[in-house]
């Protein structure tokens, strides 16, 4: 192959070619003072902070999964919120870890939102900004988000003629959401789960205590709500629990668990230790994967700020662990696991503050869907700003 073709191919495969010279990292600029509205924006790979976030409610209307970005109706039948989740952004459904995929659209979603990071302001356009706050750091189902908070709901009174499900929240009580009594609408579309499987809608009572999930009603615009889910016992609650486990799983170990580079110390020729923090919010087992694989190393690939690769089975490289550090009480969206891996090569992509995936010995290579993978220069210049409607 001819030199100038051998340039051509590098260029084209963007984040696979491996660097010979590492670049100068540009020196990072503090936020000034004065200046309080951009403290919520972080560059990687720092993360945002947990309480600069804002909250916002709504039904999930639109779904790029690919990207990993989409838009809520806001409550009270409000206009929509476009949004991207950012990188280490967490989705939980059913009380799980999960993928805007994985959500049905249709669903009522609870999330903290926050400014973009550094340099990707322009992700969301200019007329899909409903709120400067349009990167998530987490999205959950209504089952999910009470759950996680402690909070439940015991039934005051069911009308089935009128439709009318009376609740009254128990337990943790919840910050942000419904904390109090409501009225919800059921009907014969409403699934109610006991011991695995879907029963009656008189198989409710006064005094039950339950979880549920929300949907779009005909009296939204008066902030009401239509039931799709209701699970009266735990073991409904766990079961639908355990099967959003196994799918996130899957999912993660066919596309790598996702994580960003703290630092680069490059060799003199060739090769480098390269730091790196995981992503929080996977499912512990992965972690323990990760963990109980150390000995033979991670294969790494270059990820783009959506966490698509380009062809992961093929433009990766091997790393040897040298070190696995795990921190504590770390920051929401970082696992607290920070790994220095040893590369006699490295990738184009392996930069600070780029994202990267990591797959253990344990795992099996999976070629990702055509969809999935970025294939061009052009196409990730694309992907890199919101395209839908």
């Amino acid at each position: 192959m001819s030199i100038s073709r051998l340039c051509c191919c590098l260029l084209a495969m963007g984040t696979c070619g491996i660097a010979f010279f590492a670049l100068a990292q540009e020196k990072k600029k503090e936020a000034s003072p004065a200046e309080p509205a951009k403290e919520a924006a972080a560059k990687a790979p720092k993360f945002v902070s947990a309480e600069a976030g804002k909250y916002l409610s709504g039904e999930l209307v639109i779904v790029d999964a690919i990207n990993h970005r989409g838009a809520l109706r806001l409550d009270g039948d409000g206009p929509m919120h476009y949004f991207a989740m950012l990188p280490y952004g967490m989705v939980g459904f059913n009380g799980a870890p999960a993928e805007l995929r994985d959500v049905p659209l249709g669903t009522h979603m609870h999330g903290y939102f926050h400014l973009p990071p550094a340099g990707e302001e322009e992700t969301i356009p200019p007329h899909q900004r409903l709120n400067p706050n349009n990167h998530a750091i987490t999205l959950e189902d209504d089952f999910s988000y009470y759950q996680r908070r402690g909070q439940a709901w015991k039934i005051v009174a069911i009308d089935l003629k009128k439709g009318k499900l009376d609740v009254a929240a128990i337990g943790t009580l919840v910050k942000d959401g419904i904390n109090g009594k409501y009225t919800f609408d059921i009907d014969p579309v409403t699934r109610v789960w006991k011991e695995r499987k879907i029963v009656d809608l008189d198989s409710l009572a006064p005094e039950q205590s339950i979880q549920l999930n929300l949907t779009w009603s005909q009296g939204a615009v008066n902030k009401e709500f239509a039931v799709t889910d209701i699970w009266l016992d735990e073991e409904s609650r766990k079961h639908a629990t355990e099967m959003q486990r196994r799918r996130h799983v899957r999912y993660q170990q066919q596309r790598w668990l996702p994580g960003w580079i703290d630092h680069i110390e490059h060799f003199d020729y060739g090769g480098a230790i390269i730091t790196i923090t995981l992503f929080g919010g996977m499912d512990q087992s992965l972690y323990d994967d990760m963990k109980a694989g150390r000995e033979t190393g991670y294969w790494v690939a270059a990820a783009e700020k959506t966490l698509r690769t380009w062809f992961h089975r093929a433009d990766r490289k091997v790393g040897k662990v040298l070190d696995w550090k795990v921190i504590e009480n770390p920051t929401l969206g970082s696992s607290g696991i920070q790994l220095r891996l040893k590369f006699t090569e490295v990738l184009e992509g392996y930069r600070p503050g780029r994202n990267v995936r990591l797959k253990c010995e344990r795992w099996a290579f999976v070629t990702m869907p055509f969809e999935e993978r970025v294939k061009s220069l052009e196409e990730k210049k694309r992907s890199a700003v919101m395209t839908l409607p």
